[in-house]
């Protein structure tokens, strides 16, 4: 499977950790969400994607939900 972004078949799967957090002042209250996922990195232009576990998923889309506008 090429890189999405520049076509290349330089890709390579690390381990990462994520920390998902809200940026806006509003959700300054709410603690972080760590993922820890394979990351597919392309090597050439640096361009990386993950998938974030069902559970992980469900719990940032009740926080966001939750959060006040």
């Amino acid at each position: 499977m090429p890189c999405k972004a520049c076509k290349s078949e330089n890709l390579q799967t690390f381990d990462g950790e994520l920390t998902i957090t809200h940026h806006e002042p509003k959700g300054l209250d709410v603690p972080p969400v760590y993922v820890c996922r394979n990351v597919l990195i392309c090597l050439d232009c640096g361009f990386a994607e993950l998938v974030v576990p069902g559970e992980k998923l469900r719990f940032l889309q009740k926080r966001n939900s939750a959060t006040p506008s």
